[in-house]
């Protein structure tokens, strides 16, 4: 009997290392990729993972999804830790949502904020959209406003990481605060244009941009001694951060 439970426990005990094993071996071999970087006589260059390699002879590579062959004697050729950049994969022809926020940076006081917008990307240079903002112009007095409008983008080239340049334009609805002795609160136009870069990731993408805002408003408030009336047009840098997917 005795004998019987040592023997399973031997037995499940070896069975969960070969387990291990056999798992760590795997791992270490899904770790273990070989890269090149290919340049032919016509200044073409190519970069993938090693697949088949005969020294003076020919190499074989998987550049981004197709299987190429190169013949050594006729093309330059050096190994490289570097992985290949992924294949670009933001098509035109096709829809995207973005998210965004930052910071709206000013005077008298810095403010933020958040959108969501929709875009179709017609080619890599023509895409158009639209969406809605919260934009904060400044807690102290609390100048809020609700941001519809229409954008405008430009990616300057077909690669996963890219320069573009943005360009919206839409109203601003103010959002009267009572708390902040608000008694009347006006929007007004509501522009702004940005450049920025954009990044790549397997499904999200993300960009960075830095630009100008601008966006008027009109208030009253209502003091305890005094009101006061103020016809404002503020201009603000604005720095954000970009998801799109």
């Amino acid at each position: 009997m005795i004998q019987n439970q040592n023997l399973r426990t031997i037995t499940r005990f070896f069975s969960i290392f070969l387990v291990l094993i056999l798992g760590l071996s795997n791992y270490a071999a899904a770790q273990f990729n070989v890269y090149g970087k290919v340049k032919t006589p016509d200044r073409k260059k190519y970069h993938g993972e090693v697949i088949t390699y005969e020294p003076q002879e020919i190499v074989t590579m998987n550049c981004q999804g197709d299987t190429m062959t190169f013949d050594l004697n006729k093309n330059e050729f050096k190994f490289t830790t570097r992985k290949p950049p992924k294949r670009y994969n933001f098509p035109t022809g096709v829809g995207y949502h973005r998210i965004a926020l930052g910071a709206l940076s000013g005077r008298p006081d810095d403010g933020s904020f958040i959108s969501y917008s929709y875009h179709y990307q017609r080619s890599s240079l023509i895409g158009y959209g639209g969406g809605v903002s919260f934009e904060n112009y400044g807690d102290m007095e609390g100048y809020d406003f609700i941001v519809p409008r229409v954008s405008f983008i430009s990616f300057l080239r077909e690669k996963n990481g890219t320069p573009f340049l943005k360009a919206d334009a839409g109203y601003g609805i103010a959002l009267k605060n009572t708390d902040k002795d608000q008694i009347k609160a006006e929007g007004g136009i509501n522009a702004g244009a940005a450049v920025g870069y954009r990044l790549s990731t397997n499904r999200v993408m993300i960009d960075f941009t830095i630009g100008v805002r601008m966006q008027k408003g009109n208030y009253e408030f209502d003091f305890q001694d005094f009101t006061k009336i103020e016809n404002n047009n503020f201009r603000r840098l604005e720095v954000g951060i970009g998801f799109m997917w």
